[in-house]
């Protein structure tokens, strides 16, 4: 009997400290996940190629900016590139027409070409 009852005791104790571990990682866990949903996993970040002074690229990077204020305050980074300054970056990113909008996170990579004045397409496309 006394044998019996160590047994079940010891049964007892080694299942309050699995469920304690078990307590234990789910409250890690949560805390890790808090951690990472702090972080800027939501950024956006987009680059925006135009030529110099043009019409055009003037109109297109008043519309983004425009729209990531808007849309994402605080969440994203817009590099504006001028094919004239850095033609260099072109072929890395393919473009072949101006201006032309990257989307690079979150992914889907997306590229947008035009004068970026059809919002409803721009928010469509960005998943915005």
């Amino acid at each position: 009997s006394t044998v019996l009852k160590n047994s079940i005791r010891a049964f007892m104790d080694d299942y309050l400290q699995a469920n304690n571990d078990a307590n234990e990682y789910l409250d890690n866990s949560q805390d890790a996940f808090e951690s990472l949903s702090n972080l800027d996993l939501e950024k956006y970040i987009l680059r925006l190629y135009v030529a110099s002074k043009s019409m055009k690229s003037l109109r297109a990077i008043r519309q983004i900016q425009k729209l990531c204020e808007e849309y994402l305050q605080g969440r994203y980074e817009l590099e504006i590139v001028d094919i004239y300054q850095q033609p260099e970056r072109l072929e890395a990113d393919q473009i072949f027409a101006v201006p032309t909008l990257i989307k690079e996170f979150p992914l889907p990579f997306k590229k947008l070409v035009g004068d970026m004045t059809d919002t409803k397409k721009i928010i469509m496309s960005l998943a915005l």
